[in-house]
C-alpha cells in the first residue's frame, strides 16, 4: 500500500479514467452505449480473475481437481455484485426500475471503486494479472459513476439516501451470513468479517469486531451521504 507501484497504479488508473470520461463525453455516449462498456470491462474482469485463481485450469497437477474457484473469489464483494446490475441495466427494458438502480449504483461505484484503488488487497505486482484486474475493474466503475453524473442521469437527493443506506445495511447483514455459512473457506465479503489489510488507521481490530464492523457501518453512510449531499443542499435551495 502506497509503494512506488502502488503510486504507478494509481497514475495509470486516473489516466484510465480521464481517458474513458473525456472519449464518453466527447462522443456522446447514450446510456446503452456506456453501459455496454462497463458491461465489456466486467467480463474482461471476471474471465482474468477465474483463470488467475481457478484450481489447475491446464491440468498441470495429476492430484488437483481441477475447475474449481476458490469461495473468496465467488462474487459476492459489494463491487462484484454490481457486474449483475450492469447487465440488468443493458439488458432491462423497465425503466423505472433502472432509474433506481443507477442511483443506488452510483455511490457504490464511486466509494468502493475509489477505496479499492487505494487499498489494493490484489496487490500491485506487475508480473501478476489479478492486479491488472482488480485496477482496471476499479478503474472502470469510477468512470461509469462519473458518466452519469456527468450527463446528470442520476437524482441523489434525501429520499434517494435513505433508501441507498437501506440497501447497503441489507447487503451488508446478508453478508453476515454468507460469510458464516461459507466459513470454512474464510471468506471475507463486504470485509465484514476482519479488514481488508492489517495496519489500516479507523479500519482495524484495536477494540474488538463489533467496534470495527459498527465503524465499517458507519463509515459506508457517512461516504453515501457525500456523494448524496451536493444534490440534498441543491434541493434544500430550490426548496426555499
Amino acid at each position: 500500500m502506497f509503494t512506488l507501484n502502488h503510486f504507478i497504479w494509481l497514475g495509470i488508473c486516473v489516466v484510465f479514467i480521464v481517458t474513458l470520461t473525456i472519449i464518453s463525453i466527447k462522443f456522446k455516449f447514450s446510456f446503452k452505449t456506456a453501459t455496454l462498456v462497463i458491461c465489456l470491462i466486467s467480463i474482461a474482469s471476471e474471465v482474468c480473475k477465474i483463470f488467475t485463481h481457478i484450481d489447475d485450469p491446464f491440468g498441470v497437477y495429476s492430484d488437483s481437481h481441477g475447475g474449481v474457484l476458490g469461495a473468496g473469489f465467488l462474487p459476492f464483494h459489494l463491487c462484484s455484485i454490481l457486474i449483475f446490475t450492469f447487465f440488468y441495466l443493458y439488458l432491462s427494458k423497465n425503466e423505472e426500475r433502472k432509474e433506481k438502480l443507477k442511483t443506488f449504483i452510483v455511490p457504490v461505484c464511486y466509494i468502493g471503486g475509489i477505496l479499492a484503488l487505494f487499498i489494493p488487497t490484489s496487490g500491485v505486482n506487475f508480473l501478476a494479472p489479478y492486479a491488472y484486474q482488480c485496477f482496471i475493474y476499479h478503474s472502470g466503475i469510477v468512470w461509469y459513476a462519473i458518466y452519469l453524473s456527468v450527463t446528470k442521469q442520476v437524482k441523489l437527493g434525501l429520499k434517494e439516501y435513505l433508501i441507498d443506506g437501506a440497501y447497503l445495511l441489507g447487503l451488508v447483514f446478508a453478508m453476515l451470513w454468507v460469510n458464516s455459512i461459507l466459513q470454512v473457506y474464510d471468506t471475507n465479503f463486504f470485509y465484514v468479517v476482519r479488514p481488508p489489510m492489517d495496519n489500516l488507521p479507523i479500519l482495524n481490530l484495536n477494540h474488538g469486531w463489533l467496534a470495527y464492523f459498527l465503524t465499517l457501518i458507519g463509515a459506508g453512510l457517512i461516504l453515501t451521504l457525500f456523494v448524496h449531499l451536493p444534490s440534498i443542499i441543491k434541493d434544500i435551495k430550490n426548496k426555499k
